[in-house]
């Protein structure tokens, strides 16, 4: 993805020349340029959620997903 959004951004020019961190904010910069930033009002995704949002979550799927009289334990 690199090479789409930066024409010098070559496999060797990054290994050789460039930290991970430098390489992960050059990505990141790129990408809200070229596709935007997410709308403010947008539900998170997994990856932006904490261990108690993602297990809040679980637990209401499973509530509303359980079967009646079935037990969810496994789940």
């Amino acid at each position: 993805m690199m090479g789409i959004l930066y024409g010098w951004a070559t496999k060797e020019y990054l290994l050789e020349k460039m930290s991970f961190g430098q390489i992960a904010m050059y990505l990141q910069q790129g990408v809200e340029i070229k596709w935007g930033k997410p709308p403010k009002g947008k539900a998170k995704t997994a990856k932006e959620m904490t261990a108690d949002e993602l297990r809040a979550n679980r637990d209401k799927l499973r509530k509303q997903f359980a079967p009646s009289g079935g037990s969810i334990e496994g789940l």
